[in-house]
């Protein structure tokens, strides 16, 4: 612990084993899509099981919105299991239904997959478990724990839009305009040609990245920085200048964000007594 830290008050520390804990499975995960990368052969029986786990990410994003109002609304253990599951239940219904109108005809087919509907069923299972021995075993003050849960699923929201979504759209766009100066002008002599394992290495070292991009914001939840400030780390205007969102009001948007700062912070910091 730096000297820093120690002339801290203990809600403002570091929580390093929180961090620890918290990064812990991304970070294994990451290192595991790293592995298989490098040799993509081996990934191909279970490819569309991995991208049924691709979605599941979206839904653990509403996930920590519901632990963050679970500890919200938190009066006794018992009670907030109830909340939590009845909850979640909810959430996995209105998923299946959207899931249905998505895909239609081909739904049935898909989830019946093994791959499919076993990693889905033991995805699911980690979070009602997980979810459950966290919120019955809690001890603690469970208004702070809801805004790091809330600051946790912001953060997870907006880097699901960022590297789930724009920054693979912006580099398939870049490899093609490299690729196709590579063949029109025989430039680019070191630029692979696309292949299926290639595609498949570069699914997984990105699969890697997004993981280890999701134990960097879990981390940050649990640092000293954001017990002083209650800023995210997405939460920076130049970050939310670059997430895509229609119509957004991006001053309307930097107002709600500070404001949701100030009131994280009083909270972290035992100065509110109440969460809005």
């Amino acid at each position: 612990m730096s000297e820093a830290e120690r002339d801290m008050s203990p809600e403002a520390r570091t929580d390093w084993s929180a961090i620890f804990t918290s990064t812990l499975i991304p970070l294994t995960v990451a290192a595991g899509f790293v592995y298989v990368g490098l040799e993509p052969d081996d990934a191909g029986d279970w490819a569309r099981g991995l991208l049924a786990l691709i979605p599941l990410e979206y839904f653990r994003a509403f996930v920590l919105y519901i632990l963050s109002d679970t500890y919200r609304e938190y009066r006794s253990p018992m009670q907030a299991v109830g909340f939590f599951l009845l909850s979640l239940a909810i959430l996995t219904v209105v998923a299946l239904v959207i899931s249905l109108y998505v895909l239609k005809g081909d739904w049935w087919r898909w989830i019946t997959q093994p791959e499919v509907y076993r990693a889905i069923a033991f995805a699911l299972a980690v979070i009602a478990v997980d979810g459950v021995i966290g919120v019955y075993f809690f001890r603690g003050d469970p208004k702070q724990l809801s805004v790091r849960f809330e600051a946790i699923a912001d953060d997870t929201r907006d880097w699901l839009q960022l590297a789930g979504i724009q920054l693979p759209l912006v580099l398939v766009f870049l490899y093609g305009f490299l690729l196709m100066l590579h063949e029109a002008r025989h430039l680019l002599s070191w630029l692979p040609a696309p292949t299926e394992d290639l595609a498949m290495s570069a699914a997984l070292f990105y699969a890697a990245f997004y993981f280890f991009g999701k134990a960097m914001l879990l981390a940050h939840a649990n640092t000293a920085a954001f017990n002083e400030t209650g800023r995210r780390l997405f939460g920076a205007p130049w970050i939310q200048w670059l997430i895509w969102e229609k119509n957004k009001d991006r001053a309307l948007s930097a107002s709600t964000e500070r404001a949701a700062e100030k009131r994280r912070r009083a909270v972290l910091l035992g100065e509110a007594e109440d969460v809005a």
